[in-house]
């Protein structure tokens, strides 16, 4: 029998007890079994699910209603919670990193053989590009600034946006303009004379392609920022607009914050530890209440109570009435990091790193969840390369193609411009994000020389996974031999270097 043929089947129908030769025989209970009734407990409605949703709802619907409140939070507790300024801090470190995303050119003639040469200028370029001043309108952060800033966004709001401005007066022909993603509507809903269709502030054709985007025009000082008032649109071609967001829903048009699921705990956990932190001072400070058991009733005059450590009032023919809260207790560190796991879950992100906690793991715990996590921070990386990097570097190259900013050496002495002509073949480049050093370096190493030795990897994919570019590694290494060399200087030999000839060697060799 099937699993939905069990979970549907009817109970059987109720049939009175009967008597054969002098026996009772009862019917079979037609009660559900286990998996029936488990289904039937996650769909009823009871008073302990009153407050659980029973209609489905669309992620439109959800946006619509729900975006302004979350996002609201989310930088609400980015501004008062330390938890989730260490999340976005730790979004930063692992997904952008230090340097952001690492262009590396991978030029290849249409024989297939690399060239160098145009690989170095666009890299060089690129460099150039990404300095303050040239990367972002503003000239106020350097392309590494932006990315992580982009990356900070995305995950306290849900999504980033920015605006590809270009123009002959700009150092490189383009650069990159961020909106706040407040600025776009999303309760911006309206149907156009042409048949589109603007939903969340974002305007769509019949294939729900984005065509432009309606962004708000209004002033910071103006309520409509705050309240969402605003009614005056400045629209913005889709091509000209880069929107990052992880698409989670069927349908989805704009990103919800990653934080969403962990809000209200971190919120409570805060008040928590606020109120503790007071009650603990309170109790520091103040040991006991006065009580006059002659008050007259008509006396309004208040004795003044001071919360000093160590202080007591003259207390005259009052009586002293001992008050020792036993707090902080002992149990308030387990509750707290059971709550702290339950929000690392959520943010999708180890307790030990969220909290600073490393008081209960061990070598082999630690490697395997620093393991499990860098592969999270990997996927996240293939992802905002993919949303910013390969949607801005085409821009990019076409516009410093046009503006000869791209130059590579001439026979002649000077340098001249890559020709737009070959502009397809300049797009041929990768983007790697920040590597990790290894937990295990002994281990991990031997086991990248094994995989080499059985060519099941090659030593430009180590170096890439490394975060290093192959072509800078081994052209340093040859810089180095040949310094070294012209020094008379001969290091020890390393483990895994190619045997050194000997004398003996060079002799054999002559004869």
């Amino acid at each position: 029998m099937g699993i939905f043929s069990s979970l549907f089947r009817k109970p059987a129908e109720h049939k009175p007890a009967r008597r054969v030769a002098g026996h009772i025989i009862k019917p079979k209970s037609g009660a559900m079994n286990v998996g029936e009734r488990h289904f039937a407990d996650a769909a009823s409605n009871n008073r302990l699910t009153a407050s659980w949703a029973v209609t489905p709802t669309t992620v439109d619907s959800y946006i619509y209603q729900h975006w302004n409140s979350l996002v609201a939070r989310s930088r609400d507790q980015a501004e008062k919670s330390d938890h989730a300024r260490k999340f976005l801090q730790l979004c930063r470190d692992n997904i952008a990193g230090p340097n952001g995303f690492n262009l590396q050119a991978q030029v290849k003639d249409p024989s297939g053989k690399a060239d160098s040469i145009a690989s170095d200028a666009i890299e060089n370029a690129w460099h150039e590009f990404s300095k303050r001043g040239v990367y972002e309108i503003t000239r106020s952060m350097s392309r590494a600034d932006v990315e992580r800033l982009v990356v900070t966004t995305v995950a306290r709001d849900g999504e980033c946006f920015a605006i590809k401005r270009r123009s002959k007066n700009l150092p490189h022909g383009i650069a990159i303009q961020l909106v706040d993603p407040v600025g776009l509507d999303p309760t911006h809903f309206e149907t156009l004379n042409n048949g589109n269709r603007v939903k969340h502030g974002i305007e769509f054709n019949s294939d729900e392609q984005p065509v432009a985007y309606w962004f708000r025009d209004w002033d910071e000082r103006q309520v409509g920022y705050v309240l969402g008032t605003g009614k005056k649109y400045q629209r913005i071609a889709a091509e000209d607009v880069i929107h990052v967001y992880v698409v989670e829903c069927i349908g989805q048009k704009r990103g919800l914050p990653w934080t969403r699921t962990a809000l209200f705990r971190m919120r409570n956990l805060a008040a928590f530890e606020d109120a503790a932190i007071i009650n603990a001072r309170v109790g520091a400070s103040k040991m006991g209440f006065f009580k006059d058991t002659d008050a007259d009733p008509d006396d309004t005059d208040d004795l003044p109570m001071d919360a000093e450590p160590g202080v007591f009032e003259n207390i005259g023919n009052k009586e002293f009435v001992e008050w020792n809260p036993q707090f902080p207790d002992a149990s308030i560190e387990m509750f707290t990091r059971s709550c702290l796991r339950s929000i690392a879950v959520g943010l999708g992100v180890s307790y030990n790193n969220l909290a600073g906690d490393l008081t209960s793991v061990n070598f082999s715990s630690i490697r395997q969840g620093a393991l499990d996590e860098r592969e999270v921070w990997k996927g996240l990386q293939q992802f905002f390369i993919s949303a910013w990097c390969e949607q801005l570097y085409p821009e990019w190259l076409q516009m410093a193609l046009l503006m000869e900013k791209i130059r590579v050496p001439s026979k002649a002495g000077g340098s001249g411009a890559l020709p737009f002509l070959k502009f397809d073949k300049y797009k041929q480049v990768a983007f790697t994000g920040r590597r990790w050093s290894w937990i295990d370096p002994k281990t991990e190493v031997e086991a990248n020389a094994i995989a080499i030795g059985q060519k099941l990897v090659s030593r430009s994919e180590i170096i890439r996974q490394m975060g290093g570019d192959p072509d800078d590694v081994w052209a340093e290494c040859q810089r180095e031999e040949e310094a070294l060399d012209a020094l008379g200087l001969v290091p020890d030999l390393l483990p895994g270097s190619p045997p050194q000839p000997t004398a003996q060697d060079a002799g054999t060799a002559a004869e």
